[in-house]
C-alpha cells in the first residue's frame, strides 16, 4: 500500500551552512540530530558508514503530511565533493521543485542573499498561450539543482 511521497533526501558536506541556506529559501527546521550505528551504512550502501547527522524541514512545519527535505551529512565515512548538476534528461533525480507565487521576487529577495542562481526566471507557455509556468533554477551549497515554480494563467487546468 502506498501512503504519501514523504521526502527527498540530499547529502551534504556541512550541516549547519546547509539548514542556514535552506532557512533562507524559506525552509523551517524540524528536527535534527545524529547516531553511529554500523547498519545505517549497510541499509544506505555506505561502505564502513557508521555515523550521521540528519536534519529534517519543511515549507510549513504546521502540515505534518507535507514532504520534507532530509538532508544527511555522513560524519563516518565523510560526505566529500560537489555535487555536479545534471542535464535535465539524463536518466534519474534532476531536480527537486519548490511552487512559489512570484519567480522574480525569489530572484530580487534570495540574490541580495547570497543565493546562486542558475540564470533568471524563465517563462515557458502552453502552445495555446493561456498558461504556462516561470522557472527559476538554483543550486544549493553543495550543488543540488532545485527550482522556483509560478503558475501562470489558468492554474486549475495546467499541463502536468
Amino acid at each position: 500500500m502506498t501512503y504519501r511521497f514523504w521526502h527527498v533526501g540530499i547529502n551534504v558536506t556541512d550541516m549547519d551552512r546547509t539548514i542556514a541556506f535552506y532557512e533562507k529559501i524559506g525552509f523551517q527546521l524540524e528536527d535534527q540530530g545524529g547516531f553511529t550505528n554500523p547498519q545505517v551504512g549497510e541499509a544506505f550502501f555506505v561502505e564502513g558508514g557508521d555515523t550521521v547527522r540528519f536534519a529534517h524541514m519543511r515549507l510549513n512545519p504546521n502540515e505534518p503530511n507535507e514532504s520534507m527535505l532530509d538532508l544527511i551529512q555522513w560524519v563516518n565515512p565523510p560526505t566529500e565533493g560537489y555535487a555536479e548538476p545534471r542535464s535535465m534528461r539524463d536518466p534519474g533525480l534532476c531536480r527537486f521543485s519548490i511552487l512559489c507565487d512570484d519567480c522574480d521576487e525569489r530572484y530580487a529577495t534570495l540574490s541580495d542573499l547570497g543565493v546562486e542562481f542558475v540564470k533568471p526566471p524563465t517563462t515557458v507557455m502552453a502552445p495555446d498561450g493561456t498558461r504556462g509556468w516561470k522557472i527559476l533554477f538554483a543550486i544549493d551549497p553543495d550543488g543540488t539543482l532545485f527550482h522556483f515554480v509560478e503558475k501562470i494563467g489558468d492554474a486549475d487546468n495546467h499541463p502536468t
